[in-house]
């Protein structure tokens, strides 16, 4: 991954609706503005509540299969977008041991994984979330009209920002869509 990264965080979680959910990422330079399903929103949400389902779900499940095998997640990158449709990449790390000795070596993997996941994780494991110039440049900026609407940053929770100012209708379940998708934009140089 040799792009520039930006540092980001979620901003904001809108949902979960019936349509999906909307999760506000950014930095303090952009704000925008990634779909996602339901159960995915629901995921993130109890991640940054602290609840702890009653049984392992699906994102438990993967977090302990990779500390069973001493496998650590790096970093998460939003790393493009194709087709109007964030991608991401999911960084992993896992020390070579020979018996109980570490053998100097490290394994890095990087695997090509759904944003909504990719986030779920990094709440998980406390890990930082990227996103590459490429996506930056190519979202569009939502930070203006979040400030005009409450005088506040998206974050704040004085910001009266609800879902009724949000048009969920472009939420295709199966993918994580953007809003405000830059077209004029050549979609080959991803």
């Amino acid at each position: 991954m040799s792009e520039a990264l930006n540092k980001i965080r979620i901003k904001k979680v809108l949902g979960p609706i019936n349509a999906g959910t909307a999760v506000l990422l950014g930095n303090e330079d952009k704000t925008f503005v990634m779909f996602i399903g339901t159960y995915e929103g629901a995921a993130i949400l109890r991640e940054i509540n602290d609840e702890k389902p009653p049984r392992p779900m699906t994102h438990d499940l993967l977090e302990y299969v990779m500390t069973g095998f001493e496998i650590q997640v790096k970093k998460v990158v939003i790393s493009s977008i194709v087709d109007n449709t964030f991608c991401a990449t999911l960084v992993l790390q896992q020390e070579c041991k020979q018996g109980e000795e570490w053998t100097g070596r490290r394994n890095e993997v990087h695997i090509d994984a759904r944003p909504s996941d990719c986030l779920v994780l990094a709440l998980k494991t406390g890990v930082d979330i990227y996103a590459t110039d490429q996506v930056l440049e190519k979202v569009h900026d939502i930070s203006e009209g979040l400030q005009l609407q409450g005088g506040g940053t998206p974050s704040s929770p004085q910001t009266p920002f609800g879902l009724k100012e949000l048009d969920l209708s472009g939420l295709d379940s199966g993918g994580e869509s953007t809003m405000g998708f830059d077209e004029e934009e050549d979609e080959d140089e991803l």
